[in-house]
């Protein structure tokens, strides 16, 4: 990717951004946790974590130098030019990134001091900064559908309340000082940090049990707070899961209501239960097969060119396999898939009844169908999806020459005569080959 200047830039979606983006949060995470336990934990200063702060301090490093040659999207539309990339850059995220990314470890390494190393110990933190791009990471990967934004709510409301809790119980242990068990023997470093996660759990949820209290004013002055904390938090947590869980399926909790609404009127009205039992099977249908939405709605709502691009891609290849259509041209197929209307048939509906005046065809989406003659006592052929019958209305005014019947729950599309004949009068040479091939079928029905 190319700006104006034909300087390379990287696309924001591009397949190595997103890879890229997924390395940086893990070693995101990875210092989450480990930082805080560093600050506390003398002895885990070894040279394994050593190497892998250094490791993350150079992955923040270039991360800041590969955000400033990354394009930025603005209404939808990639932004190349770099001085709005910085400036965007700079007022969003740049600070955090620069203070995570700032080389505190080589600091107190290279100091002899033990005062010096205790202070930058908490320097460490300061890479915790670089979690505030987190949400700009999970947006990113709503964006190209990889997640659905409840899916990514959830998982930021989960990671925050474990981050939250892993930092209380880190400075629980910070404030609570050296501890020995009963038995005289120095507890290790995983049982100080269980039993300060326990407390902080215990503490935040205001369960508190009693079997771990404050001793210090200083402790006595962090539980009141982390109590607090965790009473704000308590309402804020329910309320969020509450939300993320009701939106995680928004179409089905519709669903739910509309069958709630239309069961109530079914009711209502005296319906008797075999009607009531068909039109409820009717909607399960229709919600097994669209999952609640109608698709001339969400059509309507596209601007001209997309809608039209969308029905192409639904629907071309079936319009195509009809013979009236093949030498049509490109504008004319447009035309006529735009004007498809999606209808559903329930079992045993008869689509067209023999003898009948037809004024449409259809196009089998999903489903089967039998053709019939009057009586439906002679099958003449099972029509499956990708087909298509009553062709004839359209270039005759006819009646119907068979019966067909839905032999379960079919989606089709339906084209009316009228509309077709109204293409037709823009299309001039077309509409000579369609007078050419009606005139050849009403020869062969014997209407000549």
């Amino acid at each position: 990717m190319r700006n104006n200047g034909q300087i390379p830039l990287i696309h924001p979606d591009c397949l190595c951004r997103v890879v890229w983006e997924i390395y940086v949060l893990i070693i995101t995470i990875t210092i989450t946790i480990s930082a805080p336990l560093r600050v506390i934990f003398l002895e885990l200063d070894t040279t394994l974590l050593l190497v892998c702060d250094t490791i993350g301090m150079l992955t923040y490093i270039f991360d800041i130098i590969l955000k400033f040659n990354t394009g930025i999207l603005q209404h939808l539309e990639v932004v190349t030019d770099r001085r709005i990339i910085a400036r965007q850059y700079i007022k969003k995220y740049f600070l955090w990134d620069i203070i995570a990314a700032i080389p505190f470890t080589w600091f107190f390494s290279a100091s002899g001091m033990e005062s010096a190393n205790t202070l930058f110990r908490f320097f460490i933190l300061f890479r915790l900064f670089k979690l505030v791009s987190i949400t700009s990471t999970l947006q990113r990967a709503h964006r190209l559908k990889f997640i659905k934004p409840a899916f990514a709510r959830m998982i930021l409301l989960v990671f925050w309340i474990l981050i939250a809790a892993h930092l209380i119980a880190s400075g629980w242990i910070l404030i609570d000082g050296p501890r020995k068990e009963i038995t005289g023997i120095e507890p290790t470093p995983n049982s100080i940090y269980l039993e300060a996660y326990y407390w902080t759990v215990t503490t935040l949820t205001t369960i508190g049990y009693g079997d771990i209290t404050p001793e210090t004013s200083t402790q006595f002055i962090y539980t009141i707070v982390v109590m607090l904390i965790g009473a704000a938090l308590y309402g804020f947590i329910i309320g969020n899961i509450a939300n993320i869980i009701a939106n995680i399926d928004v179409a089905k909790s519709k669903f739910r209501e509309r069958m709630e609404n239309i069961s109530t009127f079914l009711q209502y009205r005296n319906m008797p239960k075999s009607l009531q039992n068909r039109i409820t099977k009717y909607y399960d249908y229709l919600w097994e097969t669209r999952r609640g939405y109608e698709e001339s709605e969400i059509l309507h709502d596209l601007p001209a060119l997309l809608k039209t691009e969308v029905s192409l891609f639904l629907n071309r290849n079936i319009i195509e396999r009809v013979p009236i259509f093949k030498n049509a041209s490109p504008e004319f197929i447009r035309e006529i898939v735009m004007n498809l209307e999606p209808v559903v048939y329930a079992p045993g509906d008869n689509i067209v009844i023999y003898g009948e005046q037809g004024s449409e065809m259809f196009f089998i989406n999903i489903g089967k169908v039998e053709v019939l003659n009057e009586d439906a006592s002679i099958y003449y052929a099972t029509l499956t999806s990708g087909q298509f019958f009553g062709e004839i209305a359209l270039l005759l005014s006819t009646p119907r020459t068979a019966t067909v019947k839905a032999k379960g729950y079919c989606d089709l599309y339906k084209l009316e005569k009228k509309t077709f004949d109204s293409i037709l009068t823009r299309y001039p040479d077309f509409a000579k080959d369609v007078e050419k091939q009606a005139e050849d079928n009403r020869r062969k029905l014997g209407l000549t």
